[in-house]
């Protein structure tokens, strides 16, 4: 006969609803609570059961915990410190920047020191000097890193901010969190008189500061600028020099033209063009052209040499043609022998600045 452990029994009732039998709770004596007899491949059955599940959940809560439990971890690592220090008999502690495995301080090195110096002071065991006060002490005597080579400056920063341990960290971005390594240094020789370590998961504000810190820096590439334009009226730019027209003055039926000229070259250059083939256009079409005698010496008869980057002036004379009353604009068409034989360019749209009136002299 099957016998049952419960304290109580579902007995099956006559009546029906909808088709379904329902089952109600009845109270059974005590001759009906025996115990259940297990035979051996039963009993080895639960046991292997029990094992498994106590391994699953030891397996599990571990990695749940090293995950996620950011301020667990945090307190871990303080735990560390204060114990550290007492066993030290150090009361009270000057944290400095951390850095990351390359020495080198990071925005996540802060955030480190700044939570591992608010825990200690939400314990409240051990003294913290305010961070800024530390940094600025540090900076004022050219304490760039805590080590020997400065025993002396060291020692008297430590007594400026009433100090008896430095604390360094120094980290490392693993794919399970941040590996944090923290070590107390003793302002008499920066030598470590204790150390203490732990795992810190990447959540909250310091996942978001990890992701920031490894994204791939921007690169903004801008379009490659172009030559400056120069001052002036116009200008024409080749790989051999650069022309400017400076004014154009008139007086009476003539225009003289200043220009700068510019080798742009890394060679001596020597810019000649043909006289009577260079010339200035008037709106109404007439052409202003250069005669020898105003020329003698000017671009188109002698020219103009210049080793690189050199710069000059020259200028050339125009005349105007027969009953021209043209005002401006004007067109400079020029007409190269030098350095590029027969090359020619136009500089459109010259203003010409009004003639002056002739000076008359008053006689007394």
């Amino acid at each position: 006969m099957r016998q049952r452990s419960e304290a109580c029994s579902l007995r099956r009732k006559t009546t029906y609803s909808n088709q379904y039998p329902i089952y109600q709770a009845v109270p059974m004596s005590s001759r009906h609570l025996a115990q259940p007899e297990y035979n051996g491949a039963t009993r080895m059955i639960r046991q292997l059961l029990l094992i498994s599940g106590l391994l699953c959940s030891t397996l599990f809560s571990g990695h749940v915990f090293a995950a996620g439990n950011y301020e667990e971890s945090l307190k871990l690592l303080a735990d560390g410190v204060i114990a550290e220090s007492l066993k030290a008999k150090k009361e009270r502690l000057a944290i400095i920047d951390f850095t990351d495995a390359r020495g080198v301080v990071t925005p996540i090195g802060q955030f480190l020191a700044e939570e591992l110096g608010t825990q200690l002071l939400v314990v409240g065991e051990l003294k913290v000097v305010e961070r800024k006060l530390v940094s600025s002490t540090l900076k004022k005597r050219h304490i760039t890193q805590v080590d020997a080579a400065s025993p002396k400056a060291l020692k008297g920063a430590a007594k400026a901010i009433r100090t008896d341990t430095f604390v360094m960290g120094s980290y490392l971005d693993a794919p399970e969190g941040i590996l944090v390594t923290v070590k107390l240094i003793s302002p008499s020789n920066a030598q470590a008189i204790g150390a203490a370590r732990g795992m810190i998961p990447k959540t909250g504000p310091l996942g978001e500061l990890v992701k920031e810190f490894n994204k791939p820096p921007v690169v903004k590439v801008e379009p490659p600028k172009g030559p400056s334009t120069p001052e002036g009226l116009g200008f024409h730019r080749n790989e051999h020099y650069e022309l400017v027209v400076r004014t154009l003055s008139r007086q009476d039926n003539q225009i003289r033209m200043d220009l700068t000229i510019e080798n742009r070259s890394p060679r001596d250059v020597k810019l000649l063009c043909l006289l009577q083939n260079t010339v200035l256009k008037d709106d109404q079409g007439g052409q202003w052209a250069q005669s020898v005698e105003g020329n003698r010496d000017g671009l188109c008869t002698r020219g103009v040499e210049l080793s690189p980057r050199e710069k000059d002036r020259a200028v050339l004379t125009f005349t105007a043609p027969a009953d021209s009353t043209a005002v401006s604009p004007f067109t400079f068409s020029f007409h190269e022998k030098s350095p590029r034989r027969d090359a020619t360019f136009a500089i459109e749209n010259l203003p010409v600045e009004p003639s002056l009136p002739p000076a008359t002299t008053v006689t007394p």
